[in-house]
């Protein structure tokens, strides 16, 4: 009998001990499952690694924007403008003269003189001058390199319909070189490109392989507006 009593005493002894370490237990099990909770709430409201559709959201403006957006000369949306001289054929002379027109002002100065071009392109709007470029001209491209020589590359309409003589072509010649100069003193030279490539001449006289500098020694800077 003694001996069952003790045995019972142990029994409870020891169950009563498991009952204590499950009782401490418990407390660490909960708090790891509520930290296990609590740190996926914190990741999100903290900003976290997105989930594979938030991840494809967010690239999506990205991958919207169009070519074309992302090409758009920087001039477009930049209200200033700047007066320049725009140098034509004079009607009743061989000299070039001036006419005043605005453009944009960047701090690209490839972009004004890609404007400067265009508005050659367009022609004079005062009476008294006439075109140096045929009208169905486009301007390909105008790229500028560090000695300050702009290449200024036309559609083959430049030469292809030009009426040709010498007068005329350099009257074609130098109302691009002198208003690119002129307006703009980081160009020092102008080389004219035509589709991309080096002709001989623009229409038989002048020579297109070489680079033109200033020379206002055929510009009537006296003329008079309008005139």
């Amino acid at each position: 009998m003694k001996h069952k009593t003790i045995l019972l005493a142990t029994v409870s002894a020891v169950c009563a001990a498991a009952l204590t370490v499950a009782l401490m237990m418990r407390p660490w099990d909960r708090t790891d499952r509520a930290a296990g909770q609590v740190a996926p709430a914190a990741a999100a409201a903290g900003g976290g690694a997105p989930s594979e559709g938030e991840a494809a959201t967010a690239v999506e403006p990205a991958q919207a924007e169009s070519p074309a957006a992302a090409e758009a000369p920087s001039f477009i949306s930049e209200p200033n403008r700047r007066e320049v001289s725009l140098f034509f054929q004079e009607a009743d002379s061989e000299n070039l003269g001036a006419e005043s027109r605005k453009i944009f002002l960047t701090t690209s100065v490839a972009d004004q003189a890609k404007q400067i071009v265009v508005e050659l392109i367009n022609g004079p709007q005062e009476p008294g001058l006439l075109p140096t470029l045929p009208p169905q001209t486009s301007l390909r491209g105008l790229y500028l390199d560090r000695r300050g020589a702009a290449y200024v590359d036309l559609s083959s309409e430049a030469a292809d319909l030009h009426p040709g003589g010498t007068g005329e072509e350099i009257a074609t010649i130098y109302s691009l070189v002198d208003s690119l100069t002129y307006n703009l003193p980081e160009i020092k030279r102008v080389r004219i490109l035509i589709n991309g490539e080096e002709r001989e001449t623009l229409k038989n006289h002048l020579d297109l392989r070489r680079d033109y500098r200033k020379d206002m020694s055929i510009v009537d800077m006296d003329r008079k507006s309008g005139t």
